[in-house]
């Protein structure tokens, strides 16, 4: 089945899961135009689609300057796992520098049983190798949550 976003174009289906599809690698602005690959958890449901290409539209609409202002969101998450006492501190002097321990793997965009859709961005960062660091974008608007890999999207 052939699956077409209007966004990022042709989708492939994942092997692992029939439900599950890919973009082709795609510039983000939000991380400087580096290229992702962008997940598509129910590709094959219209109504999905629909809202998702919307969600990512949103997203795309973001740019560096965004991820700046949004720099005091992922420090505090940061500073919350220095708590626990099994991270070294980082060579941080403003929240905005925490950017240069980030590393931008995959975006999927998901929806929940309200049918409320959420952008999640997952990176790998240099203070929480276990866990890293999920980022999410309620309708891929606005940074509601930076936190470890947890199956949440929402505090």
């Amino acid at each position: 089945m052939e699956i077409e976003s209007k966004i990022v174009g042709r989708l492939k289906p994942s092997e692992f899961d029939a439900d599950f599809y890919t973009s082709e690698p795609f510039e983000i602005p939000y991380f400087d135009n580096i290229k992702m690959k962008i997940g598509f958890v129910e590709a094959k449901h219209g109504p999905y689609l629909e809202q998702a290409d919307k969600t990512l539209r949103a997203f795309l609409s973001l740019n560096a300057v965004n991820r700046i202002q949004d720099s005091e969101r992922v420090y505090k998450y940061y500073h919350e796992t220095l708590k626990h006492g099994y991270t070294k501190p980082l060579t941080v002097k403003t929240s905005s520098e925490i950017w240069n321990h980030v590393s931008p793997g995959e975006i999927i965009i998901d929806w929940n049983e309200h049918g409320e859709f959420y952008l999640c961005v997952s990176c790998g960062c240099d203070w929480e190798e276990e866990h890293g660091l999920q980022l999410v974008f309620k309708d891929g608007e606005t940074l509601t949550r930076a936190s470890g890999h947890d199956g949440h999207y929402t505090d």
